[in-house]
């Protein structure tokens, strides 16, 4: 797994529509918030090309959380499931190994079976570098490009762009730190239109050769035009990746994301805070060659102080990676 396939666990995190509705779920941030990207990758291979494929189910206790328009702060809980489908693609050329050099490209998309208006596809364009300065030091260059849309238009845009150093430590210790933006377009809504900043430090180490252990911490400042919507943001992960046999790998993680927004919200007279946990566990199998069976199970629970934005999920998925 490389620059995308790495988030495969959570392509079942996806983004909603509607004309009075939330054009990205408040279960979905932007990649550049996301504690996901946090998650280590493997350990270098040969392998140029890294496919992935998923289909699942998301089962969401609360819809009416997606409504942005709506001023009711209600403990009525509209139930829906959703089917959930992902791809994704990456390439990380032979001549540009010394640059680090990975193009990708992934899809998403999320079918409601009740609500349609919530169902939505998106696109996402990715380009990384990680060049090795020294032996004990390299860089961590990105970039995103990514749209929403539904079977009728785009909804909404998105770019960010990051910039890190790596540490290689001793006895296999990696520290990583820096520095993304994030500019949002929501074509529907633009006082959501955003733009965000976040500093980030993340860790992992490999011990008894077949474990690896991870950890995160996010700091996101997100300014929307409209002043519902601009909020800051603070995000830890922590999770450790286990192969018990050469076919067999186990990952488990556990994120808790803490939103405080800025100002009065207007449609409910309160000052907002969330506070989300996240857990996810993957196993994946080796079934032969360069082609690997995964699946995944996610469960997220959102609490807030405005009773409508509550929610908990619970997504199933599977899938078949290839590396070649």
């Amino acid at each position: 797994m490389k620059l995308l396939t790495v988030l495969s666990v959570v392509l079942l995190m996806s983004s909603v529509h509607a004309g009075a509705q939330d054009v990205r779920s408040e279960k979905k941030p932007p990649k550049s918030e996301s504690a996901y990207r946090a998650l280590p990758k493997p350990k270098k291979e040969t392998k140029q090309w890294d496919a992935a494929v998923s289909a699942g189910m998301m089962s969401d206790n609360n819809i009416s959380h997606l409504l942005t328009n709506s001023n009711t702060n209600s403990n009525a809980k509209i139930k829906d499931n959703a089917v959930n489908f992902g791809a994704s693609l990456s390439y990380a050329p032979a001549y540009a190994e010394k640059a680090g050099l990975e193009l990708g490209y992934e899809y998403d998309s999320t079918d409601y079976r009740k609500h349609k208006t919530f169902s939505s596809h998106s696109h996402s364009l990715a380009a990384g570098l990680a060049p090795k300065l020294s032996r004990h030091l390299g860089l961590a260059l990105s970039g995103n490009l990514g749209w929403v849309g539904d079977k009728k238009s785009i909804i909404s845009k998105g770019q960010d762009a990051g910039a890190g150093l790596v540490w290689y430590g001793p006895s296999k210790l990696h520290l990583k730190g820096g520095y993304e933006y994030s500019r949002e377009n929501v074509v529907i809504n633009h006082a959501k239109d955003a733009d965000s900043g976040a500093v980030y430090i993340s860790a992992n180490k490999r011990f008894y050769k077949r474990h690896l252990a991870f950890a995160s911490f996010r700091l996101l400042s997100h300014k929307a035009a409209g002043p519902n919507y601009s909020y800051q943001a603070r995000s830890a992960g922590l999770g450790l990746v286990s192969r018990w046999t050469p076919d067999f790998k186990l990952s488990l993680a556990f994120f808790h994301r803490e939103k405080f927004y800025s100002n009065l919200d207007t449609r409910f007279l309160k000052k907002r805070e969330d506070r989300t946990d996240t857990l996810v566990i993957r196993p994946t199998f080796k079934v032969f060659g360069g082609l690997y069976a995964t699946g995944s199970l996610a469960l997220s629970s959102n609490h807030s102080n405005v009773a409508i934005k509550s929610y908990s999920d619970r997504t199933y998925s599977v899938g078949v990676e290839g590396r070649f």
